[in-house]
């Protein structure tokens, strides 16, 4: 019955009544939108599109509002008589029941609610077969229900099917045929060898489709050809799948799609045009930042929305993305090739190589040669690229010339390190123990820098050999180097580590102690006097205070790697660009530097010498003078 209130009181409708606008009358909520005016305005019946029944039963298929005392009162209230449906209903053990809406964690025979409407499952065991005969359902979640594979599913009411985490290996689109109004296909964490590739099935019959979830898959290789099957697919999300390569076939992406998802994925190859004709498209997240170049995006894509690391080397035109990289690595190279060759020549070709320290000398500038090599290999592919590197980034890293631009700069850290610890030693022997025969000759230095190469070139082929070749390790950047110094841990990290890091630390400490005890010598030899012993002392002291500025240099380049290497293993963000002022300013730095340290060392200390002479000279003449006068007199006397 209407209740009715006088126009001047104050109108206050009852709960589950809902009052006539600009009226006294107040009617039960579930004669809103039934098709009847029952308002003298005909308000009720208005905007009955939008109206959501905010706290009450809303009809299927109608927007029939009811309260709770209206349903299952024995009169049908809503058109479809489903206010009547569910009054003997006894929710199934292991399941907990919100209406039409079923959250079940364990088997159950839901095929006699033919009314259900939605099915949350997930590790239920449930299989697809236990559910064809519920119709009505609109919403279906079988996830990790150890589903080996998908029989056809006859569902035409479904919107949204969940299959993630089973042991699927292939879908078709002959599985999908009777779920016409599929909107929502989640097929994450499946073992998939292959997806939607044979297909049978007119694509007018998926226009529904609008979000494909196929994130943790297995493949490796996904068509993108496969999304012909789904015209108007917006949302597509790889995230975090073993997709390496992205290809187009002779079909071209779907020009519907919104989003593309290929974060986490190892993402190398794609074709120039994959994302040209997406018209559409409004967002793209990865980690190749190739996908985000505006040669890749179609045009008008605003580029804030493409979300994608940049790469802190490369660009999307070149492999050296700045010109002071360029500047930089072409006078390290220069350094280090022509200072270190010379340096070769006068030593090992021209001069007199007698002890330990002189082939170890020869040892070191043969080491830090290489990484001048290391260096033009990297600034001459920079030359070549130039301006196509996005399209050859691939080819060039996985390149023999890459491998061995990395074998040779791996080597030649690690021979270097060894080097100046080898030459601390033998200084240190000299010094400490100045009449011992404890020392390195001439043939014990060249067995024990041969034996350094021979650990060199083994530590840096490890990363090449059969059991570490999937690790790519040379090939995991365009500088074909890979250092520990980020968070983001990538194949053959603990390697790089654990020599970069955690061997040179030792070997650095050792120098480090050697150096100090050399210093200590030095001071203690320093006050003695100039004879033909303590001549060969004071060479020897000149030879260890030159060795100082080696191996300071080497540890000032080695020490920041180091440092940050200890901070991104323990979580501290390091930018992208710290990283590459590693491996352009400070890495090489010196292998540059080391041949010039020694040659003004020896300049500084030849021009030393000199002025010691001619001192020496000026006294001699005077002592002479002296004695001549001297001899004069008593002759006079």
């Amino acid at each position: 019955m209407n209740i009715t209130y006088s126009e001047n009181q104050s109108l206050e409708c009852p709960p589950a009544h809902f009052q006539c606008p600009g009226s006294g009358y107040c009617l039960p909520v579930f004669t809103r939108c039934n098709s009847v005016y029952d308002c003298q305005g005909r308000q009720d019946e208005a905007d009955c599109d939008r109206y959501t029944c905010p706290g009450f039963y809303r009809c299927r298929a109608s927007a029939v509002c009811l309260t709770a005392a209206e349903m299952c009162d024995g009169v049908f209230h809503c058109p479809q008589h489903d206010d009547e449906l569910l009054c003997d209903f006894v929710c199934p053990p292991g399941c907990t029941c919100h209406g039409h809406a079923f959250f079940c964690g364990g088997l159950v025979h839901v095929g006699r609610f033919v009314e259900l409407r939605y099915l949350h499952a997930s590790g239920s065991g449930l299989r697809p077969v236990d559910v064809n005969n519920n119709t009505m359902l609109v919403y279906l979640n079988l996830a990790s229900c150890a589903l080996r594979e998908l029989s056809h599913l006859s569902l035409p009411n479904l919107h949204s099917l969940h299959l993630g985490d089973n042991y699927l290996t292939e879908v078709s689109d002959e599985h999908l045929f009777h779920l016409p109004k599929l909107r929502h296909l989640s097929l994450a964490g499946n073992p998939l060898t292959s997806v939607f590739r044979n297909q049978r099935v007119d694509p007018v019959h998926f226009t529904f489709l609008r979000i494909l979830d196929l994130s943790r898959v297995t493949i490796r290789m996904f068509h993108m050809s496969a999304l012909r099957l789904f015209p108007n697919i917006e949302v597509l999300n790889l995230r975090d799948c073993e997709v390496d390569t992205l290809s187009t076939d002779r079909f071209k992406t779907p020009a519907s799609l919104h989003v593309l998802d290929v974060r986490g994925c190892p993402l190398t190859y794609f074709p120039r045009d994959l994302l040209q004709g997406l018209g559409q498209l409004r967002e793209v997240l990865a980690d190749n930042y190739k996908l985000c170049c505006p040669l890749t995006l179609p045009s008008g894509f605003n580029l804030a929305d493409c979300r994608a690391p940049s790469d802190e080397v490369s660009s999307c035109d070149n492999l050296l993305r700045s010109h002071i990289y360029r500047v930089f690595l072409a006078l390290f190279a220069a350094l280090a090739l022509l200072g270190n060759l010379t340096a070769f020549v006068a030593r090992g070709i021209l001069g007199e190589m007698k002890n330990g320290f002189d082939i170890f000398t020869v040892t070191l500038c043969t080491a830090d040669f290489l990484m001048g090599v290391y260096l033009a290999i990297i600034g001459v592919a920079d030359r070549v690229y130039l301006g196509s590197y996005l399209w050859n980034d691939v080819s060039w890293r996985r390149s023999t010339a890459c491998k061995v631009a990395g074998f040779l700069s791996m080597t030649s850290n690690e021979v270097s390190a060894l080097v100046v610890c080898l030459i601390t030693l033998d200084r240190l022997l000299v010094l400490r123990f100045p009449f011992s025969r404890v020392r390195f000759s001439k043939k014990s230095g060249a067995l024990a820098s041969g034996l350094v190469w021979v650990v060199g070139v083994v530590l840096a082929l490890i990363p090449l050999l059969s059991p570490t070749a999937h690790w790519g390790f040379y090939s995991l950047n365009g500088i074909c180097m890979p250092l520990p110094i980020t968070r983001k841990k990538f194949p053959g990290h603990h390697y790089s580590f654990s020599l970069l890091i955690v061997f040179n630390f030792v070997l650095f400490m050792l120098i480090a102690v050697g150096q100090l005890l050399i210093y200590q010598s030095v001071q203690r030899n320093s006050l003695q006097h100039a004879d033909s012993t303590t001549k060969r002392s004071s060479k020897d002291q000149r030879l260890a205070r030159r060795l100082i500025t080696v191996a300071m240099s080497d540890f000032l380049c080695w020490f920041p790697i180091g440092l940050l290497g200890i901070l991104s293993s323990a979580g501290q963000p390091i930018s992208g660009e710290v990283n590459v002022a590693m491996a352009i300013f400070v890495l090489p730095l010196n292998s540059a530097i080391n041949p010039f340290l020694y040659t003004v060392n020896r300049l500084l200390e030849n021009r030393q010498m000199e002025r010691e002479k001619r001192l020496m000279e000026l006294l001699t003449a005077q002592i002479k003078r002296g004695a001549a006068v001297g001899a004069q007199n008593i002759v006079v006397n």
